[in-house]
């Protein structure tokens, strides 16, 4: 038995009509890929929250499975284990708005660093109608994406690769256009040379504890473009785990609260003071207060030294401070970017230069607005 085509088909098309409504869809081709390639096939099970889903492909999915799967929800695919990194297949919204970001024409061939579930390839060729050469590092995610790839019907147009997504795919030409669905620490020399002159790359890459979206072009300038946060990669192009300012680093100490230095924040808003303050202090990363009382919904946004003082801003714009030098620091940090007219995300840009790691990575310096 298999799922009835109108289940299916109405699922997409709603689906498809949300993103828009929400505006992470704003042109017809990205409405279209998203109304017609099924999710369903690039999943056999997924976790949502504290559950675990079966996927079946040989039988009709439960209703609040299939509820689940066309929602605008990340689902996690592979649990992490020794030596086999997690995944997941994305938010769409956000897979919507990193593909209208990478303003995708007929023909172009793209590279995707990280495979995922293979669903993000199958709405890249669904709008480009050209091949797509999509990199998974893991086993278990690499095996899952051909599956899915097969599934789909699209073996002539999507080649999956098991490998680390630092080389890219140098035996497979030129690309158009390089999207990376992991967080990265920075951007591999070598993938320019798989970039056509006209070329861009989208990448998440690390910032302040997070991981932004940012476009990259051939000359090497590289400017913001949207909020995100990823999984991180593995091997040359994992973010350097420091301990104190890795992404959800935990802090000790007796905190603090002070009146607001700001008024109340949105999310979009925090977002942006968020990448404000990680372009102005490189202390600047996610972090959660070990204590009962610490409300992550908050707001995690930082300053942590190296002696694991800290000092946040929460989205009420009050500060929380184990140590009084850090409070007035980053007290002061949000009063220049209020002082400037709080600058948002999308205003940045840089150029990126080389950082101090073991293999090649290029990294964005120089931020301004």
């Amino acid at each position: 038995m298999t799922t009835a085509p109108d289940q299916i088909s109405e699922r997409l098309a709603q689906l498809a009509a949300t993103l828009r409504e929400r505006g992470a869809i704003t042109t017809d081709q990205v409405h279209k890929a998203f109304a017609t390639v099924e999710r369903h096939k690039c999943l056999t099970s997924f976790h949502y929250r504290a559950d675990r889903f079966e996927m079946p492909q040989d039988i009709a999915p439960p209703t609040e499975v299939l509820d689940l799967v066309y929602s605008p929800a990340s689902l996690l695919t592979v649990m992490p284990a020794p030596g086999e990194p997690a995944s997941s297949t994305s938010e769409p919204g956000l897979m919507a708005r990193m593909l209208e970001a990478l303003d995708l024409a007929p023909g172009m061939r793209v590279l995707e660093i990280g495979a995922g579930t293979g669903y993000n390839a199958a709405l890249i060729t669904a709008i480009t109608g050209a091949e797509v050469v999509t990199v998974e590092a893991g086993d278990e995610a690499a095996a899952g994406a051909a599956a899915s790839i097969d599934r789909l019907g699209l073996l002539d147009r999507v080649r999956v690769l098991h490998q680390d997504g630092y080389l890219g795919a140098p035996d497979a030409g030129t690309f158009d256009r390089i999207i990376v669905t992991v967080g990265i620490a920075g951007i591999p020399p070598g993938w320019f040379d798989q970039l056509t002159e006209e070329g861009k790359i989208l990448a998440p890459l690390a910032h302040g504890g997070v991981h932004p979206t940012m476009a990259i072009h051939s000359d090497r300038s590289v400017s913001a473009v949207l909020w995100s946060d990823f999984m991180t990669a593995v091997g040359p192009l994992r973010p350097a785990e420091v301990i104190g300012r890795r992404p959800g680093t935990t802090i000790t100490g007796d905190p603090k609260e002070l009146p607001a230095v700001v008024g109340e924040l949105d999310a979009t808003a925090y977002n942006d003071l968020w990448f404000y303050l990680a372009a102005r202090d490189t202390r600047t990363t996610r972090a959660a207060l070990d204590s009962p009382e610490f409300d992550p919904g908050a707001g995690m946004c930082a300053l942590v030294a190296d002696d694991q003082r800290a000092a946040w801003i929460r989205r009420d714009g009050s500060l929380l401070r184990t140590d009084t030098v850090l409070g007035a620091e980053l007290a002061r940090l949000v009063g220049a970017w209020e002082s400037v007219g709080y600058p948002g995300l999308g205003q940045w840009s840089g150029t990126l230069t080389p950082a101090e790691t073991n293999r090649p990575l290029l990294v964005p310096s120089g931020w301004s607005y």
